[in-house]
């Protein structure tokens, strides 16, 4: 967040109050910011609560690079975003002595694809030289999405002998620090995960026993999915492949809470 502003705080029965936000997408991804719901259209994605039953939206506008329209709206990295609502209080509603209170809640709902690879070998033996430069490549936070391999008798976890028992493991981690105003992983979908190689694959069945789609988080951690890797075929040599992954995920920033009071007006 860069700015939360509510001018006045403190209305009388039938008038309003200017609601000021603007964001900033801080992260080093681009990221789709959910924006309005089936249900409405003044942001109630991000402004989650405004007491409609005693105020109601009487203008609302949203710009960054360009008015921001739809149910999303994609933001670069570093790009702002700024939201503006008047809330006024109908003349007809009925305020009673002691007045209402209304708190505003805020939130940004962000949507994010990522992606990772992991570049592996299998050698028919230790004398068989091989590719020296394996590449990997784990995804940019504030989930980050990676691939590790177990399994390996040789110095380099992502090269494997023909009689290795090799494993691939995917896991998305979180990676805001405790105190930050992320309030964490909504949901995401079990990854969609590859193998680039004519030579080996990843055993038939190992993402049966992921919940309906989903993945659960333990202590910044979601579950791992763990999958045999499995030779096609005899090595001669060495062979070489990638394993991918990608996937979406909803991560939320909490923007607090504002009060706004509206009080009797009198006769």
């Amino acid at each position: 967040m860069q700015d939360l502003q509510v001018q006045p705080s403190s209305i009388q029965s039938g008038s309003s109050s200017n609601v000021m936000l603007q964001i900033s997408n801080s992260g080093e991804l681009e990221a789709d910011v959910g924006i309005n719901s089936e249900s409405g259209n003044y942001a109630d994605r991000i402004l989650t609560d405004r007491c409609r039953d005693f105020l109601e939206v009487e203008d609302y506008s949203a710009t960054s690079s360009e008015d921001i329209t739809g149910s999303s709206h994609s933001l670069s990295p570093r790009e702002d975003a700024i939201f503006n609502w008047v809330l006024r209080n109908p003349e007809s509603s009925d305020i009673p002595l002691n007045g209402y209170e209304c708190n505003l809640k805020f939130q940004v709902p962000f949507d994010y694809s990522v992606n990772a690879f992991r570049q592996i070998q299998f050698k028919e033996s230790r004398d068989i030289e091989g590719s020296p430069d394996l590449d990997s490549r784990s995804s940019q936070g504030p989930m980050m999405l990676r691939i590790e391999t177990l399994g390996s008798t040789t110095d380099d976890s992502s090269t494997f002998l023909e009689r290795d028992n090799a494993e691939a493991m995917i896991t998305l981690v979180n990676q805001a620090e405790d105190g930050t105003s992320f309030t964490g992983f909504i949901e995401a979908e079990v990854p969609e995960i590859s193998v680039n190689s004519d030579s080996f694959s990843l055993e038939s069945g190992c993402m049966e026993d992921i919940n309906e789609g989903e993945l659960t988080m333990y202590e910044g951690e979601s579950q791992t999915i763990r999958c045999d890797i499995e030779l096609d075929e005899e090595v001669s040599g060495s062979v070489r492949g990638e394993i991918t992954a990608e996937a979406d995920y909803t991560y939320v920033q909490d923007l607090g809470e504002r009060t706004i009071e509206v009080e009797y007006r009198g006769n």
